[in-house]
């Protein structure tokens, strides 16, 4: 791990996959778990996404993520396109719940 110590990195294990754990097991929502841990909402939902590419291991997940992106970014795809397919890859390869974008929502409710 590049930048934090062996200790901190452990630490920071055992939280994600505590906080991952809990998300999966107990019928909690991810706000209480961001109160219980000091964290923001968005970060707990960071920290359980690449919890789930990583089949249960942050760094593998946030790796495979990073990977799969510099892969699209070599590829000469403009930064929408990177989003899209980025999207796709964690819902179609990871079961990764994303969230509709506004454009999406208004052309779902367009439609008959």
């Amino acid at each position: 791990m590049k930048g934090i110590s062996e200790s901190k990195a452990a630490f920071y294990k055992n939280r994600n996959l505590s906080i991952y754990e809990e998300y999966l097991n107990e019928d909690t929502t991810m706000e209480s778990i961001a109160t219980r841990y000091a964290l923001t909402k968005q970060r707990v939902w960071q920290i359980i996404r690449r919890c789930q590419v990583g089949e249960g291991n942050y760094y593998e997940g946030y790796q495979a993520f990073k990977d799969k992106k510099d892969s699209f970014i070599a590829s000469g795809l403009t930064e929408e396109e990177i989003h899209e397919e980025m999207r796709d890859w964690l819902s179609e390869e990871h079961g990764v719940k994303t969230i509709k974008r506004k454009h999406e929502r208004i052309r779902s409710l367009a439609k008959p």
